[in-house]
């Protein structure tokens, strides 16, 4: 777990692949915690963060397996209608683990035997969250953004007082996936130009490091640029 300052504490599973580890996030409320996300489960998210946070609220940006896997041990926890189903019955399947979840990916396993092939998630149903939800945690008010393109039911959260984005795998540095089967680029990309506009500052997203606003807006334009472009090419083949 490391203190990012203002409250908020990023935690990862350090053994993963870095490129596809997920940033977890606790930001610390007057009013309740809220944890964004809750990765691969390969250890208890709740029980590590015990002595830091007693009963926080589960946010999940969307329903891949990297970010749903301790979702279960959190007695409130939030998903976009869109993957509700999802999280009632996750599967290998439906979660994409049995597309990218490889056992050759961890740097040290987790525990002797394991095998990444064996990992089923565990059903965690979630209370829905909408896109222009508030969630007022009492030191901050996040707007949730349901941004759609990587996964139906994706979301961001934005703090507009203080410019913060919590951009999930929306916005990273990397590789932007958006040919999964629950994608859809022009869907993306009107996402990407709604986000554009905002005026954000920091940027904590689901993978990589912490953007500014300025590194932010040239994932969205080297995005834009290369699905227009692709675009373009399709049109005159």
């Amino acid at each position: 777990m490391e203190d990012l300052g203002g409250g908020i504490f990023r935690i990862v599973e350090q053994y993963y692949r870095e490129d596809y580890r997920c940033n977890m996030y606790l930001v610390k409320g007057k009013t309740f915690d809220m944890v964004i996300d809750a990765g691969l489960g390969l250890g208890s998210l709740k029980q590590f963060l015990k002595y830091v946070s007693r009963d926080p609220v589960l946010v999940l940006s969307h329903a891949h397996y990297d970010h749903i896997g301790s979702a279960h041990e959190f007695e409130r926890r939030m998903i976009h209608p869109a993957e509700a189903a999802i999280m009632a019955k996750p599967t290998r399947e439906n979660t994409y683990a049995d597309l990218l979840l490889v056992t050759e990916d961890f740097s040290k396993l987790p525990w002797p035997g394991y095998d990444a092939a064996a990992w089923v998630p565990t059903e965690a149903p979630a209370d829905a969250i909408r896109g222009a939800d508030i969630l007022d945690i009492g030191a901050r008010r996040f707007e949730v953004l349901h941004t759609p393109g990587h996964s139906q039911g994706s979301i961001c959260l934005w703090d507009e007082k203080t410019g913060i984005l919590f951009s999930a795998d929306t916005v990273y540095e990397g590789e932007l996936f958006d040919q999964l089967s629950c994608s859809h680029i022009p869907t993306y990309m009107q996402t990407m130009r709604r986000l554009r506009a905002l005026p954000v500052k920091i940027v904590y997203p689901g993978h990589g490091p912490v953007l500014d606003g300025e590194q932010y807006r040239g994932i969205i334009d080297a995005y834009l640029t290369s699905r227009e472009m692709a675009h373009a090419n399709a049109g005159t083949s």
